[in-house]
C-alpha cells in the first residue's frame, strides 16, 4: 500500500511539475496578466477546455495531457489574480 502511495504522490509530483513549468512558460509568452477581467479569464479558459475536449474527441492521449496541462494553468493564472485582487499581494 505505501510504495503505491508513493507512485501516486510522484506521479503528482510530476503533474504538478509540468502545471507549474506551463504557468511559466505562460508569463513569458503573455506577461502580466492581473488587468484581465473574470468574464475575460473564462474567455480563455473555455478556450483551453475547448482544445481538452478536442483531443478527447481526437483520441489523443498526448495532445490531451498537454492540453488539460495548459487548461490548469490558465486556472492557476488565474487564481492568482483573485488572490492578488482580494489579498492585494502584489510581488
Amino acid at each position: 500500500m505505501q510504495d503505491q502511495m508513493l507512485k501516486y504522490e510522484v506521479t503528482r509530483a510530476k503533474v504538478l511539475e509540468d502545471v507549474l513549468a506551463e504557468r511559466e512558460r505562460q508569463d513569458v509568452m503573455y506577461g502580466d496578466q492581473v488587468g484581465h477581467s473574470d468574464e475575460y479569464w473564462n474567455v480563455i479558459a473555455t478556450e483551453e477546455n475547448g482544445e481538452v475536449a478536442r483531443a478527447i474527441w481526437e483520441k489523443d492521449n498526448d495532445h490531451m495531457y498537454e492540453e488539460i496541462i495548459q487548461a490548469c494553468a490558465v486556472y492557476f493564472a488565474w487564481a492568482e489574480v483573485i488572490r492578488r485582487r482580494t489579498k492585494q499581494e502584489d510581488i
